[in-house]
């Protein structure tokens, strides 16, 4: 059940074989004839970006599957937000050929909801389900559904993907990227299996979170649901300063928008106090700040409520020893939890926890030495979004086997949008990976274009490169548009998902002929 090795997986295989005929007919339609033997590898990436992302990668798909040429990609590849997508899309097999699919989609996060009752009854089912509780959980339950204005618990190993593009959600391991280990941090999910991209170790898809050792399978756990794969691919949009402030300063705005209790309000609390201890920041002040909100709802609250307590997991290596004793006793300072009829305003199932994506790790024990001992090492993993290392899923298309001719990169980053592609031309340097040189000026960064293209290496794919904001979309109001649409805030109003669709069409629109120049560009030459 554990594969050691980057081939691809028989299900990919398989996939591959019966989506390339549709790629054969699109680029046939659009007067590119080819063999089915030289039909092009096109990878269609979404970066992170929120709702943003979300959104504009829904008006790029829509334009694409208008103008017919949605077909030509063979894969399909997301980060945090672009994955919020995917998952909608993903709902129907053959949704690439089916625009009413799209379109169904828009209409449910402009008009849809959720209640706050099923919010809280998910949250449940996670505590209850869910062993490695955290932080990603609470996220999940209580950010993602107000989002995508759905609870969808399908699981991806489920999905009948039809003759569409085949779908890789991207993450990261935090451990690994704290403690320096780049390289082995890239992670991948898609129907078939999950696992490390350029490691390569890899479990079918439908047992990972089940727990092995030493490469035998112990334990069957239950497969996430794909409204928490949503959840810890979209668990830390920016780093952890921005997420925490615009994160506190969304749950203050929901309690008072909710108008009934101090919930929001005790998390942005909670979030805050942690990450001010792994900065080594004073804290005691936010501690008695947090007791003031807990006695507030000692008195009792309508819901169902229990004593607040802690998780102490393992924290992440970089955090020093004092500061872990810190978290470790923080249960001293709060006079209130040693009452056995301590409350909060969260219901039964939420407790304190310092951790995100917390996951049984299936390499445990392994001792394989093709596999970084460090990935070997723990019972257990830790997962956040890939936008906290690189906001685009590049390397998922730069795996070898998946012989990618042409990426097709779609940007919704907020800040510099060359920020991507630049910083992957890096990593591709350091790690051997083939890629084109990335040769962009400080105007490209302030005011990009709407399309570029980089290649050159022989055996590096072609890469083309859209910003979601430019000057040809948004002309003088550049600015107002990046403002408008930022990574963290409440979910768009109808008005302003149809304006950013647009906007992301245009793009589209804009640059169909320099699509299929390159894509031609490409048959030709294989």
């Amino acid at each position: 059940m554990i594969k050691i090795g980057t081939s691809l997986n028989k299900g990919e295989k398989n996939h591959l074989k019966g989506r390339k005929p549709c790629v054969q007919q699109c680029l046939e339609k659009n007067n590119i004839p080819c063999t089915l033997g030289n039909v092009p590898n096109i990878a269609i990436l979404g970066s992170g970006g929120g709702e943003r992302a979300m959104v504009g990668m829904l008006g790029s798909l829509s334009k694409l599957a208008e103008l017919g040429l949605l077909d030509a990609a063979l894969y399909m590849s997301g980060v945090s937000g672009a994955t919020w997508c995917m998952a909608s899309v993903y709902e129907k097999p053959n949704w690439s050929s089916d625009i009413k699919q799209i379109k169904s989609v828009v209409e449910r996060i402009g008009h849809g909801s959720v209640s706050l009752r099923d919010q809280i009854s998910l949250l449940k089912k996670y505590h209850r389900t869910n062993a490695n509780f955290s932080l990603t959980d609470v996220w999940t339950a209580l950010v993602v559904p107000m989002v995508v204005k759905k609870i969808d618990e399908s699981t991806l190993s489920n999905y009948q993907t039809g003759q569409d593009p085949y779908p890789i959600y991207t993450i990261i391991d935090q451990d690994c990227k704290y403690e320096g280990f780049i390289h082995e941090s890239f992670f991948e999910l898609t129907p078939h299996e999950a696992g490390y991209t350029l490691a390569g170790a890899f479990v079918e898809t439908s047992s990972f979170g089940s727990i092995f050792n030493k490469g035998v399978l112990r334990e069957k756990k239950p497969e996430m649901d794909m409204t928490y794969l949503q959840g810890v691919c979209g668990s830390a949009l920016a780093d952890k300063e921005v997420i925490l402030k615009k994160l506190k300063e969304w749950l203050e705005i929901w309690a008072e928008e909710l108008q009934s209790h101090d919930g929001p309000k005790i998390l942005a609390q909670m979030l805050e106090l942690n990450y001010c201890i792994l900065r080594g920041e004073q804290w005691t002040q936010l501690v008695d700040e947090l007791n003031a909100l807990l006695t507030d709802f000692s008195a009792g609250d309508p819901m169902e409520v229990k004593s607040l307590n802690f998780k102490n997991t393992k924290m992440p290596s970089q955090i020093k020893a004092d500061k872990m004793d810190k978290i470790k006793n923080l249960k001293q300072y709060f006079p209130i939890l040693k009452s056995q009829h301590a409350k909060i305003a969260f219901p039964k199932c939420v407790t304190l926890s310092w951790i995100w994506g917390t996951n049984y790790n299936f390499l445990y024990d392994m001792n394989v030495p093709q596999v970084h001992q460090n990935l070997q090492e723990s019972e257990t993993s830790h997962f956040e979004d890939a936008g906290l290392l690189v906001n685009s899923p590049y390397m998922s298309a730069l795996r070898a086997e998946r012989g990618i001719d042409l990426i097709i990169s779609l940007d919704f980053s907020a800040g510099d949008p060359m920020q991507t592609v630049t910083e992957t031309a890096k990593l591709c340097k350091e790690f051997d990976i083939p890629f084109p040189a990335i040769n962009v000026t400080k105007c490209d960064s302030t005011s990009p274009k709407a399309f570029y293209v980089f290649k050159g290496l022989k055996k590096a794919p072609t890469v083309i490169h859209m910003p979601l904001f430019n000057i040809e979309n948004c002309g003088s109001e550049l600015e107002h548009y990046r403002e408008k649409y930022g990574t963290f805030q409440l979910p768009y109003k109808p008005e302003m998902i149809e304006d950013l669709m647009e906007k992301a069409g245009e793009n589209i629109i804009n640059n169909k002929e320099n699509l299929l120049r390159e894509i031609e560009s490409i048959v030709k030459q294989k």
